[in-house]
């Protein structure tokens, strides 16, 4: 999995710091070859180079912390063997998932979503044991089911039997429910799960030596959306740029709507998070333009409306924190379980400064949603904005707040109509 030979050398003398520095990757079709059996998906793979080893352990054993029992760290035998099924069996039923290349495609998507989840900024848990009925994974805490096929009936015999469980699904799925809340996609083709598997599987020289396909081609890109949102507020900066006919609140709406596509794009990919998020931002538009055109009268007759935005925005910020709460927890256990089952620490104990780094991140967006907090009573819309861009770069998932920024909408509609 890390073919970085500059990692292997540095770990074999026990230079292991300057090993979690080097990048998982480069340059290379070996690495695609073996992973996709393809030219193309090489190429794309090769942008995993600029992740740093450090980076995508941590990442990969927040995922599954079982994968650490019983490995001596400072034996490079034991770093290469935690990405192969041998290692991962112990959390599933290894007979039936040999037994079934479906089921072993649904463990493969499973853990594909669960990278990329991971590497933009969710806090994802897999259960102890691979029974749990109506769900797979644990998102920020929440359950969610996960579905990898070509027929639809899948996700809807889910969605009837467990409505109150969100799912995540292959991208040839997730075009059956745009419009539906509750099923989420991100980013993961049937077809990629399929040529992963099967290629891996075929160099292989048994079924414990199969390498499960952790970095998929586009993983790197959420590591590197994760980067460039902690320091940009495409919302802001989207609206500021956005050329409009503020005679027409129909036009205002369309226009606020087409311009914030590529950021909740960006962020929440597709499914359930642009039907929470594309109206949201599209109100958003609309009413900061209107108000930029509405005469003082209007304003003031609309105070009781501006309050009732007011009061949705002090809401959406306390379940926020509470989120961030729940994040740190989930890292603090989630850590500390992985430092209990390891009995030599030494070869990853840079480890550690990654995962105080995660956690002080989540320390400055409580500062910045207490800071936010204090402005929404002088300027709401400002708040609404920087509200924004602490959701797109915090890893809060939506579904969490989703009845919160449903509100929000609403409330701006209303005073939208007002003015």
């Amino acid at each position: 999995m890390i073919q970085n030979e500059h990692f292997w050398n540095y770990w074999r003398i026990g230079e292991f710091e300057q090993a979690m520095k080097c990048t998982v990757g480069k340059k290379s079709q070996r690495k695609g070859a073996r992973l996709f059996g393809n030219t193309n998906q090489s190429e794309e793979t090769n942008s995993i180079a600029g992740i740093s080893v450090g980076e995508f352990l941590y990442d990969y054993f927040m995922i599954n912390p079982t994968v650490v029992e019983g490995i001596d760290f400072a034996r490079s035998e034991d770093v290469s063997s935690i990405f192969s099924l041998a290692q991962f069996a112990k959390t599933i039923d290894l007979d039936v998932a040999t037994g079934d290349m479906a089921q072993l495609q649904g463990y493969v998507a499973e853990q594909m979503i669960a990278q990329r989840l991971e590497a933009a900024g969710y806090d994802v848990q897999f259960p102890e044991t691979s029974n749990q009925a109506g769900w797979d994974i644990l998102i920020d805490g929440k359950q969610f089911q996960v579905k990898c096929g070509s027929n639809k009936s899948i996700v809807d015999e889910h969605l009837k039997r467990y409505p109150h469980i969100p799912v995540y699904v292959n991208d040839e799925l997730a075009v059956h429910y745009p419009d539906h809340p509750d099923v989420y996609s991100i980013g993961v083709t049937r077809e990629e799960v399929l040529e992963a598997t099967q290629s891996t599987l075929s160099h292989a020289e048994g079924i414990l030596d199969f390498e499960l396909p952790w970095i998929s081609a586009s993983v790197s890109s959420f590591y590197n959306l994760r980067r460039v949102v902690k320091e940009q507020l495409p919302l802001q900066i989207a609206a500021r740029n956005v050329a409009i006919d503020t005679t027409s609140r129909a036009s205002l709406a369309a226009a606020g709507q087409a311009a914030f596509t590529f950021a909740a794009n960006a962020i929440f990919v597709s499914g359930g998070a642009f039907v929470i998020v594309l109206p949201l931002v599209g109100a958003f538009v609309g009413l900061k333009q209107s108000w930029r055109v509405t005469n003082k009268l209007k304003k003031i007759l609309a105070k009781k409306e501006f309050s009732q935005l007011e009061k949705s925005l002090h809401d959406l910020v306390i379940v926020m924190k509470k989120q961030l709460g729940l994040k740190e927890e989930i890292k603090k256990e989630k850590w500390q379980g992985i430092l209990h089952k390891i009995f030599n620490k030494k070869p990853i104990a840079n480890l550690e400064a990654i995962h105080q780094e995660r956690i002080q991140f989540i320390g400055n967006m409580n500062k910045e949603l207490t800071a936010i907090e204090q402005e929404i009573n002088k300027d709401a819309l400002r708040a609404f904005e920087r509200l924004f861009a602490v959701l797109t770069k915090s890893g809060i998932h939506v579904h969490s707040i989703r009845n919160e920024l449903m509100n929000i909408e609403k409330t701006m509609k209303a005073l939208h109509k007002k003015l």
